[in-house]
């Protein structure tokens, strides 16, 4: 682990701390922003954005709606839809997006978005007939990301997370990643107080589960372990209010949920996570990832205890199913999700054991477990 930078001034200094090569050439900056806009004059691109629109009442980011070439995304409604992907593709045609550069800015819907479109335009299809792995795909635009919420990982991610009218699954393509990313952690200065919390729980499972896993490279697991140290230790304070330094280490162990997901896999909580997803659709992604590894303590039992206390630490009850509409109805269907997530059970029981691991049965179980809460 590289020495933890103390402040803003020397995390702009800091080498590379990640171990698994990405194709996405990441900038730290001590002022994102400005940052951006000098990439944008100095490499000649003709930029196109796309904003989560919670973001307009923020001063960091006031000039960038004063602009004619941005599309707002409004990700606290929902999170990313194929047909929200479909709707900016259609965009970016009328507007001859030929030679565009979009840059995504806000939490991993809004740069998933970004990274789901950018791919989409150079092929004929429809967003959801994308979803899947290994589906032949021509690269697209280019992709630059600004994390303004640290810890999704999404800004190199090779991965663009979308829910479907039949699933909720991902463009998992390496064509998918960022060309670029500039990381600021004071750009994640304004997030609300539950975006925060439960954004660095999902970096805590992606690092946990990876850390687990028995498919990911070695060097995946290596900056998995390096995640789990620094989102661990940001989680083991009270994140009701921001800090700079807790948003350093946050932006940090961001990069490195992106670097270990490119040479890595997360696993169960992760699968459970898809089936709730896929019924509740207002249901955060990290929300229903925190649901599933209160449910997992069989197969989890420490990051189950660590769940327990970073809640309490930060004061904050339990999340409960039902909040979200979800009922015995449900577990059916969330079942037939889970168990179409291959790649995960194997991530986590093993390529040999998985079918007899993660049956009907026991994932119904989990289900029962969580909608009972």
């Amino acid at each position: 682990m590289i020495k933890i930078p103390e402040g803003i001034e020397q995390f702009a200094k800091l080498p590379r701390w990640w171990r698994v090569d990405v194709p996405t050439e990441v900038i730290v900056s001590a002022d994102g922003i400005s940052t951006l806009y000098e990439l944008i004059e100095s490499r000649g691109v003709k930029p196109f954005f796309v904003i989560d629109s919670a973001l307009k009442d923020q001063p960091a980011f006031a000039r960038l709606f004063e602009r004619n070439d941005v599309f707002a995304f409004n990700a606290s409604y929902s999170e990313v839809r194929t047909s929200d992907v479909d709707e900016l593709v259609s965009l970016l045609h009328q507007r001859g997006g030929d030679g565009l550069t979009l840059i995504g800015i806000g939490g991993g819907s809004t740069m998933d978005l970004a990274k789901a479109a950018g791919l989409c335009c150079a092929n004929p299809l429809r967003a959801q007939d994308y979803q899947g792995y290994g589906i032949p795909m021509e690269r697209g635009l280019d992709v630059w990301t600004v994390p303004a919420l640290n810890g999704t990982g999404a800004e190199l991610t090779p991965i663009a997370v979308m829910r479907g009218p039949e699933k909720k699954l991902g463009i998992n393509n390496p064509l998918a990643a960022a060309r670029l990313a500039v990381i600021d952690p004071r750009l994640s200065a304004g997030a609300p107080a539950f975006n925060r919390f439960y954004t660095m729980m999902d970096c805590y499972f992606h690092h946990y589960e990876i850390s687990r896993s028995r498919t990911s490279s070695p060097d995946a697991i290596a900056d998995s372990l390096d995640g789990l140290e620094l989102s661990g230790r940001v989680l083991s304070c009270d994140l009701s209010e921001y800090d700079e330094q807790r948003a350093v280490l946050s932006a940090m162990a961001s990069v490195l949920g992106g670097s270990s997901s490119t040479g890595g896999r997360v696993g169960a909580a992760h699968a459970i996570s898809y089936g709730l997803s896929n019924c509740a659709p207002f249901l955060p992604h990290s929300v229903a990832v925190t649901l599933a590894m209160l449910a997992l303590k069989d197969v989890y039992p420490d990051g189950y205890a660590e769940t327990l206390r970073f809640h309490k630490i930060s004061r904050r009850e339990l999340p409960r199913a039902s909040a979200y509409g979800l009922s015995e109805a449900d577990i059916p269907r969330m079942t037939a999700t889970a168990l179409g997530m291959e790649k995960l059970w194997q991530s986590c029981f093993g390529p040999e054991r998985w079918k007899e691991l993660a049956t009907p049965k026991y994932i119904s179980s989990v289900y029962r477990a969580i909608v009972k809460g």
